[in-house]
C-alpha cells in the first residue's frame, strides 16, 4: 500500500474513533444521570468535565492504533478491520477508566469499578457504531487503488 493511501486510511481511522468515542462519552449523562448529581464532588466535576477532555486523549490513541493496525498492510484486509474495529474502542475504553480513575485518586479503586460497570453499555454501543466506519474502507480501497491496478483485477 502506498504512503498515501495509508495517511488517508489512518486519518479517517482517527477522526472517525474520535467522534464515535466522543459520542459513546455524551451517551453516558442520559443513560446515568444519578453520576451528574453525585454527593462527591469531584466525582461530579469530573463527569461534567470528561466530554471536553476525553477528545484529547482518545485522538492519539485512535492514531496509535490506527498506525499499528495499518503496518505492514499490502491492502485491506479483515484482520486489520477486526483489529481495528474491536480493539481500538477497548484500549480507547480502559485508557479513559484508568486516567479517570488516577484522577479520582483516593477513590480509584471505586471509581474504577464503577466504570467498568456504568461504561459497558456505551462501550457497546460505540464499538456497534464504529463498526459502521467499516463500509467506506472498501470504497476508499477501490478510489486508492491505480487505474491500471484496477483494469487487471476486473
Amino acid at each position: 500500500m502506498k504512503v498515501r493511501a495509508q495517511a488517508v486510511i489512518v486519518t479517517y481511522l482517527t477522526i472517525w474513533t474520535t467522534a464515535v468515542a466522543s459520542l459513546a462519552i455524551l451517551m453516558i449523562r442520559p443513560l446515568y444521570p444519578e453520576l451528574f448529581t453525585s454527593v462527591v464532588r469531584i466525582e461530579r466535576d469530573l463527569m461534567n468535565a470528561l466530554p471536553g477532555f476525553a477528545p484529547f486523549i482518545v485522538a492519539p490513541v485512535a492514531f496509535g492504533e490506527a498506525m499499528s493496525a495499518i503496518r505492514k498492510r499490502n491492502a485491506i484486509d479483515v484482520g486489520m478491520l477486526v483489529r481495528y474495529f474491536i480493539g481500538a474502542p477497548v484500549c480507547i475504553y480502559f485508557t479513559l477508566l484508568i486516567i479517570v480513575s488516577l484522577i479520582t485518586v483516593i477513590f480509584a479503586p471505586i471509581t474504577f469499578l464503577l466504570g467498568l460497570i456504568y461504561g459497558t453499555i456505551p462501550l457497546l454501543v460505540g464499538i456497534a457504531i464504529h463498526c459502521l466506519g467499516m463500509v467506506p474502507l472498501f470504497f476508499l480501497d477501490r478510489w486508492l487503488q491505480s487505474p491500471a491496478r484496477v483494469s487487471k483485477s476486473a
